[in-house]
């Protein structure tokens, strides 16, 4: 194929052996500040680590990308999306990055160090804003998710990234709406060119087995929702997009019990382990805050399996 070459460097550069000072080693005083923040989601552990890695990231900028800003992907005013990548490029495999927030907060410049990191290293990187709730209501995210790709299928091509080679990365409350869109066929756009799925600490992925956060998780999912029916975990039997499953060494105890829950229904789904990835070191928020930084070890982990699946649809065409 076309591309054959460029997506076989790119899964070399994935694949190939890191230094020891690649991981979140080589970079101590986050290392030590972070296990003193602990693993609960409070304003302290939060906002700490926004500030240790928003000053680490503070001179990052948009050197050598090119940049779409704010295109309308939709009629609502959070229908916005960022495209970044690297300047000249042709044919790349694209990211869709939806970020996280508790279901009502959050905006696509929270995770712009991801969509530059994945710009640089050889992936046309798009960020969306999705609407919130209270106003917006379950399934709103994967409807969303479904009207971003859509743009991606009429743009991306003038803009270096190949629509039929997408993988969509959701991070926290952003992995409920992908694992919304990739697990519900119904939910879907034809033709997406979606070819992977990455879900990073997916916290609701089975409503009746944890209490629901009444200032966040609630306002989504409703108070009279059906809850077997809200959770992913009984989804899973749709379209089998391939997944990644990711998640921090120290996420709070809900978290890691909601990913344990997903990774079972998959397991069970398939016959046998999905890929599974995490960032030693890491609490919730740091697992994306740190894209960007001198450690790149869970970047390499995404990145190696934007690459695989990549090669593998290249295979299938």
């Amino acid at each position: 194929m076309k591309t054959r070459g460029s997506l076989t460097a790119l899964m070399f550069a994935a694949m190939s052996a890191l230094p020891v000072s690649a991981q979140i080693a080589d970079t101590p005083d986050a290392l030590m500040a972070l296990q003193e923040l602990g693993q609960e989601l409070s304003r302290e552990m939060v906002g700490g680590t926004m500030k240790l890695y928003g000053q680490m990231l503070a001179s990052e900028d948009d050197a050598g990308l090119d940049v779409v800003s704010d295109a309308a992907y939709g009629s609502d005013r959070r229908h916005l999306l960022d495209l970044r990548v690297a300047e000249g490029a042709t044919g790349q495999p694209v990211v869709l990055l939806v970020h996280g927030g508790g279901f009502v907060r959050g905006d696509k410049g929270d995770i712009v160090n991801m969509a530059r990191w994945f710009a640089r290293h050889g992936v046309v990187a798009v960020t969306m804003n999705y609407r919130l709730a209270p106003d917006a209501r379950w399934p709103a995210g994967a409807e969303d998710v479904a009207s971003a790709l859509g743009w991606i299928a009429d743009h991306a091509a003038a803009h270096g990234g190949d629509p039929s080679k997408v993988v969509v990365i959701g991070d926290s409350a952003g992995a409920m709406h992908v694992a919304d869109y990739v697990f519900r066929e119904e939910l879907q756009a034809e033709e997406d060119g979606v070819i992977g799925a990455v879900l990073i600490s997916p916290p609701v992925v089975d409503l009746r087995a944890r209490a629901l956060d009444p200032e966040r998780d609630l306002l989504y999912y409703g108070a009279e929702g059906d809850r077997a029916a809200q959770s992913v975990v009984e989804a899973v039997a749709g379209r089998e997009i391939p997944v990644l499953v990711a998640y921090a060494q120290n996420e709070p105890a809900v978290i890691s019990d909601q990913t344990r829950r997903l990774i079972e229904a998959l397991a069970e789904r398939d016959g046998r382990l999905p890929l599974i990835a995490s960032a030693p070191g890491h609490n919730h928020i740091s697992i994306v805050s740190h894209f960007g930084t001198a450690d790149d070890s869970f970047g390499r982990d995404l990145l190696g399996f934007v690459a695989l699946r990549a090669l593998l649809a290249g295979q299938d065409g």
